[in-house]
């Protein structure tokens, strides 16, 4: 079988996808798995050095509103289309996954056009434009929450989000061998994730009450390429970016405060984590207010992050609401659902 799996931009639509490519390898070994991105996104450099081939086409932003932008972009979705129309008939996938981005739009058109099988998983809790076109071009969507399927009607399927942790990951984990690996002390940790592209903002929060924090906390701070400034103090752990050591952190961390990705969200889901949220304006607002409604995180606005850090610490009996009620939100097995729809119908 011949998958062709779309998304860029930033690695919020990507993540969850190569957490299914994962599973997919190990079970199904003799299938091929390629890849439409971006021409220059993150997403090219993650992709690649996990050893999945990428085709880039053009990408058109699809936007609400007035802009002289638009003329511009209807001439770039042309040209992604038979961009698109190239890449589908030398591959000759026998389907096409997305999990939303603009870039996804064409291919899963021309896709379509070509009669080939479509997937497409929605993650946020709001339906981004993307998936709003792609659903009329797909045979089968996936989605997160409940509430998502009456939106999407007869051909959608409740599965969860994937996670790229699984629980062979975690199994032989230890949190003493983590601190030993990496020379930490018994303070607690404080993991800050600012998503893929970094956080200004949030960086300069952490930075300008560092002094506080490291008062309490071992901070692990995860910055975004070139968004940070060089801080060296006793009890500050600074990365760019976090991969490989991303699991590890995140199962050790006491507190973790993140923005409202879904892909991040689930992984918290995945792991149980006591989280603070400090979402991005647009969907990750929504993501945000359906987790705290649920009683899965604790909400905070970048003024009072600090002070919502220190009162989450002091009271174990809301961390300990937090870890069941996230862990609760959506159902683990989201990867076995999705490949069943690839492979089962």
């Amino acid at each position: 079988m011949r998958l062709l799996f779309s998304g860029g931009g930033t690695l919020g639509p990507v993540t969850p996808l190569v957490a299914i490519i994962n599973e997919i390898r190990k079970n199904h070994k003799n299938d091929e798995i390629f890849w439409v991105s971006t021409k220059n996104g993150i997403e090219n450099n993650y992709l690649n050095t996990r050893g999945i081939k990428t085709h880039q086409i053009s990408s058109a932003k699809l936007r609400r509103y007035v802009s002289i932008y638009n003329i511009l972009d209807i001439f770039n979705f042309t040209k992604a289309l038979f961009e698109s129309y190239r890449i589908i008939k030398k591959i000759n996938p026998d389907i096409i996954i997305s999990a939303g981005a603009y870039v996804s739009v064409p291919l899963v058109i021309m896709g379509r056009l070509m009669n080939k099988k479509i997937l497409i998983h929605q993650q946020d809790v709001r339906i981004g434009l993307a998936n709003k076109i792609m659903k009329f071009f797909a045979d089968k969507i996936t989605v997160t929450f409940p509430e998502q399927l009456q939106y999407f009607g007869e051909n959608a399927v409740l599965t969860g989000n994937p996670s790229r942790f699984t629980g062979v990951d975690i199994l032989n984990l230890s949190k003493e061998k983590i601190k030993e690996k990496y020379c930490f002390n018994s303070k607690p940790i404080l993991l800050i994730l600012g998503g893929s592209s970094g956080a200004l903002t949030l960086n300069d929060k952490i930075y300008q009450d560092l002094d506080k924090l490291i008062q309490v906390f071992q901070v692990i701070h995860s910055t975004g390429e070139n968004k940070n400034y060089i801080v060296k103090k006793q009890d500050y752990y600074q990365y760019s970016f976090l991969d490989k050591e991303l699991l590890e952190f995140m199962f050790l961390a006491d507190i973790i405060v993140s923005r409202a990705g879904m892909a991040t969200l689930s992984e918290l889901s995945f792991l149980s984590k006591a989280s603070i949220i400090v979402p991005l304006p647009g969907h990750q607002e929504e993501n945000a207010k359906y987790f705290a409604q649920h009683e899965a995180v604790d909400n905070s606005e970048l003024n009072n992050l600090t002070e919502n850090i220190f009162s989450l610490h002091k009271n174990q009996n809301k961390k300990s609401l937090l870890e069941k009620n996230i862990n609760n939100i959506m159902p683990h097995d989201s990867i076995k659902r999705i490949i069943f729809e690839i492979y089962g119908s």
